[in-house]
């Protein structure tokens, strides 16, 4: 310590002062230049059955960020590889910590199907964790306008004579991210491995925001 900074205190003073300032200052930084997902719209509300048969309304995700995808219980070709992808997820979020902050949601595109105790054999499957992991049915129409009103996915139900129930379903095969004030903050293709690195990216990024 120098002879000059003891009889100059206010030397000290402006030191400290700036030792205080550099942290508020790198994350200003930090702020200005963090990356801004685009926001697709509000999630609308809607009202289903869960795997256990219990009631499942939308406003109990509420605050939490959560990943939404569209399944059948008997899909042999997409399903299981999204399916697969939202399990992933779930051991990511649980290593992570952050499994009480966020949710998985699979909605049935076939409902008329796919009753709570077949989706619960389902989930049960892929180790599906109830507390994290919620698998959702429901009136045909009502899914209908979750999905393709709500969260923009494709979903028609076509003639075929390729399949032994007369019909084939088309759906959306994307990873929907919801961010906890119900906005839609992104679309990933599970089967491309550098797309569903940036959900991974993009979840944490709300999650270190307070979820928006």
């Amino acid at each position: 310590m120098s002879a000059g900074m003891i009889k100059r205190p206010w030397l000290w003073t402006v030191f400290a002062v700036t030792l205080l300032t550099i942290p508020a200052a790198a994350t200003l930084v930090a702020r200005a230049h963090r990356r801004q997902l685009p926001s697709y719209g509000a999630v609308p509300t809607f009202n289903l059955t869960d795997q256990d048969g219990a009631p499942f309304q939308s406003r109990a995700l509420e605050g939490k960020v959560w990943v939404a995808d569209f399944v059948f219980t008997s899909c042999s070709e997409a399903c299981p590889r999204l399916t697969e992808a939202m399990a992933q997820l779930q051991r990511y979020l649980t290593n992570r910590g952050a499994d009480a902050r966020t949710r998985l949601v699979s909605f049935s595109v076939d409902p008329d199907r796919d009753t709570p105790a077949r989706l619960k054999a389902y989930a049960t499957g892929f180790l599906a964790n109830p507390a994290l992991w919620t698998f959702l049915t429901g009136p045909a129409q009502d899914i209908q306008d979750a999905v393709v009103k709500g969260f923009k996915q494709g979903l028609e139900k076509e003639k075929s004579t390729e399949n032994a129930d007369g019909f084939t379903i088309l759906h959306g095969t994307k990873l929907v991210l919801v961010d906890g004030k119900g906005q839609i903050r992104g679309f990933y293709d599970a089967t491309d491995g550098v797309s569903m690195a940036r959900l991974r990216e993009d979840l944490a990024e709300l999650l270190e925001h307070g979820g928006v």
